[in-house]
């Protein structure tokens, strides 16, 4: 258990990093198939620049951040919150889409799972943190 709790939230943030990063790569290499998997088909292509910069943008920041709170111990419990409040309100807004609206596809019922697996794991890394000895 102490392996756990010592390891297992700097894991989950590099972790959160690792994969925002690639995300961020994927979506600056082949944006427009990115995209067309998660039903985004735009009119003019200046919108697929639009939404690289949003996503990309937004994916390499969160990368970055989750990197930096990983390494840096006094930021975990930073990490591991904005990890736990976005994938909270990804999760909540996702679901309404899904199962109130009816909107959504395949794809969007995986990231709705893997986004309550990480809201799980979030707070397991503050649980871990709790339970750390000092």
């Amino acid at each position: 258990m102490l392996l756990l709790t010592r390891h297992f939230p700097a894991f989950y943030l590099y972790a959160n990093g690792l994969v925002y990063l690639l995300l961020a790569w994927l979506f600056a290499s082949d944006g427009a198939a990115w995209f067309a998997n998660l039903g985004i088909v735009l009119n003019e292509a200046g919108g697929y620049t639009e939404l690289r910069a949003t996503y990309v943008g937004l994916f390499i920041g969160l990368g970055l951040f989750f990197l930096l709170c990983a390494r840096i111990v006094a930021w975990r419990v930073a990490g591991l919150s904005l990890a736990l409040i976005s994938y909270t309100w990804l999760a909540l807004v996702r679901g309404y889409g899904l199962f109130i609206r009816g909107e959504g596809n395949a794809l969007m019922g995986q990231l709705l799972l893997s986004e309550v697996l990480l809201i799980v794991f979030a707070l397991l890394g503050l649980y871990c943190l709790q339970r750390r000895p000092q």
